[in-house]
């Protein structure tokens, strides 16, 4: 598997060629890889997680990556986002209020989650801290406000029994993932519905299990 090193370098030479527009800062600053492990507020309870070892590795190199593909008249991006735009983002569309439910008294939760990516519209790329690996990697999932990778509150089960199984096993192999995706000659058909609640489905269906 490429390192995130590896496939930013493949991002940087197709934004150098003109197949797509990158645009990243700075390093991020520990005192911003920090604020994203402290500053998360969800609208209930507590998120306790540690920024993984390959997550950590990208940040090295840029505290905040766009990456943007226009195709016609479609227009794909993923936004790494930076520590005040990552508090912000699963306040606004990760993290549910309490006492939401489907199910009379199954109330749900995504305190599980923590976005770390954009997606466009109301999607965010988000890492399932519930399930740390012996490396430090969390597995990655794409998550919409309207079809939510919620578990039930009670006992940690997935309300989509799908959702057991992630999109992505860490977030190298997520980077990867969208490296090849954003650059290459003819793009997956997926990326057509990046941002949009199918492709949660889509997902949950194994569309990129063949890549994992």
């Amino acid at each position: 598997m490429a390192t995130p090193r590896d496939a930013l370098l493949d991002l940087r030479r197709a934004a150098s060629a003109g197949l797509l527009d990158l645009d990243g800062s700075d390093p991020a600053s520990s005192d911003a890889v920090q604020a994203r492990e402290t500053l998360l507020e969800p609208h209930f309870g507590a998120v306790e997680w540690s920024v993984p070892p390959s997550y950590r590795a990208l940040l090295a190199e840029h505290n905040r990556l766009r990456c943007v593909r226009e195709e016609e008249d479609l227009e794909c991006e993923f936004v790494l986002v930076d520590e005040g735009e990552l508090v912000e983002l699963n306040a606004d569309l990760v993290h549910l209020p309490e006492g939401v439910s489907r199910e009379p008294g199954r109330y749900l939760s995504t305190n599980h989650l923590v976005g770390f990516a954009e997606a466009g519209y109301e999607a965010v790329w988000c890492f399932d801290v519930a399930q740390p690996g012996a490396d430090g990697e969390y597995p990655v999932y794409y998550h919409h406000q309207d079809e939510p990778r919620a578990r039930y509150l009670a006992d940690g089960a997935w309300e989509e029994e799908a959702d057991a199984v992630p999109d992505f096993p860490s977030f190298a192999a997520w980077f990867e993932a969208m490296t090849a995706a954003f650059t290459a000659a003819q793009p997956p058909a997926w990326l057509d519905e990046m941002g949009t609640p199918a492709l949660v489905w889509l997902a949950r269906d194994g569309i990129f299990q063949a890549r994992n």
